[in-house]
């Protein structure tokens, strides 16, 4: 790595499994092998479905921290960003569908109710790159689709993290959530 960034790398362990460090730091590596970027202090990345950020500790090492669940800014550390992708992971699997990760930067489409918390209706549309296809609604949505509005995933994941276990199912999937109660099924006619 230090060949690569000019410095090390280094995750501080807290309480995930180990595997779960390594496959970060897999990442991180074949992003850097693909894309072949000058890695800088302060420098952001998505992992999937969650942000981080390399920190220049001493002359030797960048360490990794994280977007903080609230988006009050970062935290050493990949704990949150390793329970997003494992719980993303976990509902593909339960359906036995590959993830199909949205990224920070794109956009949702989203009717009044969801950043309120009331109970989400969600389709994934094939969509462009800026978008990840997901319009979620709610029992205040109107039918008008000028209500709707764009937002960034990263301030939907803020607001409301009950949605992103959800939030990596491929296009052509549904899915329901109420309180703790889900429900997930897949509409080849949104295809």
């Amino acid at each position: 790595m230090k060949r690569l960034l000019g410095s090390e790398l280094r995750v501080i362990r807290k309480q995930t499994k180990e595997i779960e460090y390594f496959k970060v730091i897999e990442y991180i590596v074949d992003y850097i092998f693909d894309f072949k970027p000058i890695i800088r202090n302060e420098e952001t990345i998505s992992y999937h479905s969650w942000l981080l950020k390399f920190k220049q500790n001493t002359d030797f090492y960048y360490d990794v921290w994280e977007a903080n669940i609230d988006g009050s800014g970062f935290s050493e550390g990949i704990e949150y960003s390793v329970k997003v992708i494992s719980e993303q992971t976990e509902e593909c699997k339960k359906v036995s569908v590959i993830p199909c990760f949205p990224k920070f930067s794109q956009y949702v489409v989203i009717s009044k109710g969801v950043y309120e918390g009331l109970r989400v209706d969600a389709v994934r549309y094939p969509s462009p790159d800026h978008m990840t296809g997901w319009w979620l609604t709610t029992e205040l949505y109107d039918d008008n689709i000028d209500s709707l509005m764009n937002v960034h995933y990263f301030d939907l994941a803020f607001r409301r993290p009950d949605l992103l276990p959800c939030l990596a199912l491929p296009y052509g999937y549904r899915f329901s959530l109420n309180g703790n109660d889900i429900d997930i099924w897949y509409d080849e006619k949104v295809l």
